[in-house]
């Protein structure tokens, strides 16, 4: 028999302008390098911006891979879900959000 739980997060709501700042070294994978260039070379400083920003930046890379024939548009606000655990996954590893050491 299956317990059934609730995700929970301990994590108090990250203001949209808290700044985000690369801590970590050069990025392993390919949605981390997302998460690099944008705040890098796009100089990317806020959370609300670069969630969007990533979300967008992974949106586009699937929809020039799959096609637009794909219909990929549909699943469009689940990229910024995705883009916001990302962040948050990488929070505290490779990048600070906010000013806390």
């Amino acid at each position: 028999m299956h317990r059934l739980t609730t995700p929970v997060s301990n994590r108090a709501p990250i203001a949209d302008d808290a700044a985000v700042t690369w801590i970590g070294g050069p990025p392993a994978d390919e949605e981390a390098h997302v998460v690099w260039h944008a705040l890098a070379a796009e100089h990317v400083r806020g959370y609300a911006a670069l969630v969007e920003r990533v979300g967008e930046r992974l949106f586009r890379r699937d929809l020039e891979t799959i096609g637009a024939a794909a219909d990929i548009g549909f699943f469009r606000p689940f990229y910024l879900a995705h883009a916001r655990q990302l962040v948050a996954a990488l929070d505290g590893t490779l990048l600070r959000i906010g000013t806390s050491a």
